[in-house]
């Protein structure tokens, strides 16, 4: 990921910092988790109510941290540089990863991903899918996607998008914890849900064994992590299993499937990481399939 900073080799210094409450539960009752940046000018808290770890002073959120956080430069970086074999590279993680939404999917109407990136996943789904569409804030990566793999990519922001198409399916793959207001994007998501449709959403485990391991390494003072001077504080919050439970309880979301998995590795690769990933939900991500409790085939 760029930003306008990286380019300019200048440090990222917020607009504005605003005092917030919990994402989730709205409490404002907090203990400190976690120091992190450059100058250690971040800092993470811990919600005592649903133990969510948010970000708190936070940059205001408006359009130029935005701007700031999620505007794209493939040709500055060389992760977003796009391959003529790109998108024929998979692992076996991402290829599962469809497999497990089409087994939830039946109807396979009509795919909606939030947040494309580079346009990955949306590549693999559409084969599957009558038809796919995305969401993404970045003008640049926006066209990028279109020109690669000519699906169409609405250059928005979620809760300001605007269809009368319904779909199956709502994918959010790391992006719920970069908006500040995980409840209006529910609220959005079921909007646009046809009868009987999912909401698969992604998003990094703050309490897996590898993250709290690293917090207690980093609080005994033994390892400090690199940040660079220009990078934004994008994660706005990290979901733990507990927030996201409540989360999608106070929203009337029913779960159909939750687990914790690596990038890296198949959650039921063998009884004992079966157990890591679905039982114990130590691995470094978290998947839910959602549906709203009203929500039935007609």
């Amino acid at each position: 990921m760029s930003t306008k900073q990286k380019l300019l080799e200048k440090p990222y210094i917020p607009e504005k910092w605003e005092e917030v409450n919990c994402p989730v539960c709205q409490s404002n009752k907090k203990k400190s988790w976690e120091r992190f940046g450059d100058k250690l000018q971040y800092t993470y808290v811990l919600c005592k109510n649903c133990h969510l770890v948010y970000l708190n002073p936070r940059p205001v959120y408006n359009e130029s941290f935005v701007y700031d956080a999620y505007e794209f430069y493939a040709e500055d970086d060389k992760r977003y540089c796009i391959t003529d074999d790109y998108y024929e590279t998979q692992t076996l993680t991402e290829k599962n990863e469809v497999d497990e939404i089409c087994f939830y999917d039946t109807a396979r109407t009509s795919l909606l991903e939030v947040g494309v990136a580079t346009g990955k996943f949306l590549y693999r789904a559409r084969p599957i899918y009558a038809k796919v569409t995305g969401i993404e804030v970045s003008k640049h990566m926006a066209k990028l996607v279109e020109e690669k793999i000519n699906v169409k990519v609405h250059v928005t922001k979620f809760e300001q998008f605007q269809t009368n198409d319904k779909f199956s399916c709502v994918v959010m793959s790391h992006v719920l914890e970069h908006y500040p207001f995980p409840h209006q994007w529910l609220q959005k998501a079921k909007e646009l849900l046809a009868p009987g449709g999912i909401v698969v959403i992604c998003v990094p485990n703050m309490f897996s064994l590898d993250r709290l391991i690293k917090n207690l390494i980093k609080r005994c003072g033994l390892f400090i992590n690199k940040w660079e001077a220009w990078r934004t504080p994008d994660h706005l919050f990290e979901p733990t299993l507990k927030a996201m439970k409540i989360l999608f309880n106070d929203e009337n979301f029913k779960i159909v499937e939750a687990y914790s998995y690596s990038r890296k590795r198949n959650p039921s690769a063998s009884p004992f990481w079966s157990w890591y990933y679905r039982k114990m939900f130590l691995g470094t991500n978290l998947r839910f399939i959602i549906s709203p409790e009203n929500n039935i085939k007609q």
